[in-house]
C-alpha cells in the first residue's frame, strides 16, 4: 500500500482569536444582522468549530451545523477547483419557500453561514454578506492591537457607491 505524504500546510486549521476580536466579531455580524436582515448568522472555523452566531438559533446545534457547513463548503470548494471556477470568497446559495440560505468563505479560515427571510433582495444580501466575509477575514488576519485600525461595519455611502458601479458595469458590458 503506497502511502501519500501531504504537506500540513494543506489541512485547514481554525483561527487563533482574541477577546478583542471576538468583540470586532461580533459587532461586525450584528450590523449585518440588522442591515441584511438576517435572521440567522453562524461563524464558523473550516473545521466547523463555531466561533460566533447572532439571531435566532432555536433547537439549532451549533457544532453540527458547523461540521456540516465545513463539509458543505470543502465540497463546493472542490467542485469549483475541477471545473476552473474556484475563486476566494465563494458564495453557496439555496433557495427555499420561507428563507434563503448564504454559505460563504470568510477568509482562508472561516465560514458564514447566514438565513435571510425570502423578501430579501437576494442581491443586496450577496453584496452584504461578501462584505461582511471580507471585513471578517480582515479581522483574523490583523493583531490585537491592529483591530483598532481596521474599517469596520456596512457603510451606506460605500454601499451606495458599490450598487451605482454594479449598475453601472450592467449596462457597459
Amino acid at each position: 500500500m503506497d502511502f501519500v505524504t501531504r504537506n500540513p500546510d494543506d489541512f485547514p486549521v481554525d483561527v487563533i482569536l482574541y477577546p478583542d476580536h471576538d468583540k470586532a466579531i461580533r459587532r461586525v455580524l450584528e450590523e449585518l444582522a440588522q442591515k441584511c436582515p438576517a435572521r440567522f448568522l453562524l461563524l464558523s472555523g473550516v473545521s466547523g468549530q463555531p466561533i460566533a452566531f447572532e439571531g435566532e438559533k432555536g433547537e439549532t446545534n451549533l457544532s453540527a451545523l458547523g461540521a456540516l457547513l465545513a463539509g458543505d463548503l470543502a465540497a463546493s470548494q472542490e467542485i469549483a477547483r475541477q471545473t476552473d471556477q474556484y475563486q476566494s470568497y465563494q458564495l453557496i446559495l439555496r433557495e427555499g419557500k420561507q428563507s434563503t440560505i448564504f454559505l460563504s468563505e470568510a477568509g482562508p479560515y472561516m465560514i458564514l453561514f447566514a438565513r435571510v427571510d425570502h423578501e430579501v433582495p437576494l442581491g443586496w444580501a450577496r453584496m452584504l454578506i461578501q462584505e461582511t466575509c471580507r471585513q471578517l477575514a480582515d479581522i483574523a488576519s490583523a493583531r490585537p492591537d491592529e483591530l483598532h485600525s481596521l474599517d469596520l461595519g456596512l457603510h451606506e455611502d460605500e454601499f451606495n457607491a458599490l450598487i451605482g458601479d454594479r449598475l453601472d458595469s450592467i449596462w457597459s458590458g
